[in-house]
């Protein structure tokens, strides 16, 4: 196993073993010895049936994305799909829409595309040979701020100087290799301000739609390079970074400035869901929960109902909901404090993302009523809530 595998788990959307897994159906076939980054997606038949990573509801219709750059759009909630052309094959991994029309997709290869149709057309705007040029750049400088050593002094280096001199390496070698890392999430405050984020502390900004992206994962305190999974945006304007680790990057600033803290786990932590009122949740790897009341500065742990890995969480009725690798679904109507399974297990192959779908309007209670859209290793799938 090389080191990105070793790193990378199931909790990171499905970005590694899964795209080789035996039980996905291939996607259809490209010529020998060609650019997938650069190739456009195959034409598939049955995309909603194939390897979906991640889904996003514009308000008007239901965007999915996957395998082989694999968009999938939905008019009626889930139930009839349509597949969009996109300009590359590469694994897609998230999806985000800040408004109905303007839409950013992230994947393998570090490969950014935009639409500003509600996801009917796509064009690339970003890929990894440039964020790794900018990575290159931005650890030189960082190296050649540190002071020099004393002349004539056999001195040790610093910890901070030998991760320094790991990163440039890396980063050179990855320029050289050409592009590889893959980009694990996106999301945008507006049509205009955006992040993404990925492995090997791959971060990215822009301010003006995309147009230009610029790295800033060096103002993270981040020297190991830890793998960033999730990024959340609350309505506060904080800006929240899901990593390896068990650590929460922190930013109340829209990204020029950078706090960490430590959950006290060790392993991956798979996102951050903004609770009402100041209240955050982190989850992740084998059903590890914690609570923060002060802006993501401490932690708590809490006591889970599940081992598997959590992936995916959203609000429903004030109530905070999630979904695990396997498709357990919890809640907890006190603010994140106490967890519930909701219901028997929902009838899917792993789990990479949900969503929440419009069900009916219940006049009698006055009170919307949402089944829930889950992505994986199945396809979509829409389900009745318990």
């Amino acid at each position: 196993m090389n080191k990105l595998s070793a790193r990378l788990s199931w909790g990171a959307l499905l970005v590694v073993s899964v795209a080789v897994s035996a039980s996905v159906s291939p996607p259809d076939p490209l010529p020998p010895h060609v650019d997938l980054l650069q190739a456009r997606s195959p034409i598939t038949h049955h995309g909603q049936r194939k390897l979906l990573v991640d889904v996003a509801n514009t308000g008007k219709r239901l965007v999915a994305v996957g395998e082989a750059g694999l968009v999938m759009l939905s008019q009626d909630g889930g139930v009839a799909w349509s597949q969009s052309p996109t300009p590359t094959s590469v694994m897609l991994t998230a999806v985000h829409f800040p408004s109905a029309q303007s839409g950013w997709a992230a994947g393998h290869d570090g490969v950014i595309l935009a639409t500003h149709d509600g996801g009917v057309t796509w064009a690339r705007q970003f890929d990894g040979r440039q964020g790794d040029q900018q990575m290159l750049e931005a650890a030189r400088a960082q190296l050649a701020r540190l002071p020099a050593s004393r002349a004539g002094t056999p001195e040790a280096p610093s910890n901070l100087r030998m991760a320094l001199e790991d990163a440039v390496a890396g980063s050179q070698a990855a320029v050289e290799a050409g592009p590889s890392r893959p980009l694990l999430a996106v999301r945008f405050a507006n049509d205009k301000t955006g992040f993404a984020a990925g492995s090997f502390g791959q971060l990215f900004t822009t301010d003006d739609g995309g147009k230009h992206w610029s790295y800033i994962g060096d103002r993270l305190d981040n020297a190991e390079g830890l793998h960033l999974n999730a990024l959340t945006l609350s309505a506060d304007g904080h800006v929240y970074i899901a990593a390896e680790a068990g650590t929460v990057f922190v930013s109340t600033d829209m990204g020029r400035s950078w706090t960490r803290s430590n959950t006290g786990y060790k392993g991956h932590l798979y996102g951050v869901l903004a609770l009402p009122g100041d209240a955050l949740l982190a989850y992740g790897f084998n059903g590890h929960l914690f609570r923060s009341t002060d802006g993501g500065q401490a932690w708590k742990p809490l006591l889970s109902p599940t081992m598997k890995s959590i992936v995916s969480a959203t609000m429903l009725n004030g109530a905070a909901l999630l979904v695990d690798e396997e498709g357990q679904l919890l809640t907890s109507p006190d603010q994140g404090e106490n967890w519930a399974l909701m219901g028997q297990r929902l009838p899917v192959r792993r789990v990479g993302a949900m969503t929440l779908v419009l069900s009916t309007w219940s006049k009698p209670h006055g009170a919307l009523a949402f089944d829930v859209l889950t992505v994986g290793l199945g396809g979509a799938n829409r389900h009745a809530l318990p």
